[in-house]
């Protein structure tokens, strides 16, 4: 049931193919989508929920979590510019409505907040990944109205793809860098001027454990 359920809660992004480019962001900037920057801060903040939720001592290095968690929160904010760019809105009211619907189908509060950490994202982001959700469901409506919801989804695909490209996603090469077409980061850049990467880049930043 679990696994079905993380399917359905990452159906609407999984398959976004998103394009940009790598490169340094600002300071303390994480990623940068669109000129909007995802700091090292909010992303240490998130990461240390999802692990102390888990069970895990907050500080505990984790580069695959770290990596997990900021691609998360790269496609959450190109949905949200894609929205934006539309005029497409959702209201908490959509949200406690879509949220009620996943607790009736995963059996409950509790199981739905396992079902989304189990996703990397913590108990307090969850509202925001189902708002995520609800816009993808309306942006490929306003693209696509009279087309089936396979064919809206390709059609929302192909518009955030196009404001990837053209506004740009930049990782800091800390991190890595972002990976054209498979909406992943991939390795840290080998141009030796470029400071490598540590075992955990959020070295320093998570509180030690």
């Amino acid at each position: 049931m679990t696994t079905v359920v993380r399917r359905g809660i990452a159906a609407c992004v999984a398959a976004l193919a998103l394009a940009g480019c790598s490169g340094l962001g600002g300071a303390g900037a994480a990623a940068t989508v669109g000129g909007v920057e995802i700091s090292t801060e909010f992303l240490a903040d998130q990461t240390s929920a999802v692990q102390e939720q888990s069970g895990v001592a907050p500080g505990t290095p984790d580069t695959e979590l770290t990596l997990g968690v900021l691609q998360r929160l790269i496609i959450t904010e190109l949905v949200g510019q894609s929205a934006a760019e539309l005029g497409v809105t959702v209201t908490q009211g959509e949200i406690d409505t879509a949220r009620a619907a996943l607790e009736a189908q995963v059996g409950g509060p509790e199981a739905l907040v396992t079902a989304y950490l189990d996703a990397l994202v913590p108990a307090q982001s969850i509202d925001r990944q189902i708002e995520l959700t609800v816009q993808v469901q309306k942006i490929g409506q306003k693209l696509a109205p009279d087309a089936d919801p396979a064919s809206q989804q390709q059609a929302v695909q192909q518009h955030v793809t196009g404001l990837a490209v053209l506004d740009g996603v930049s990782v800091s090469p800390r991190f890595g860098t972002w990976d054209i077409g498979s909406f992943s980061i991939g390795p840290v850049p080998s141009d030796l001027s470029t400071p490598l990467v540590a075992e955990d880049p959020l070295a320093g930043i998570l509180p030690a454990p």
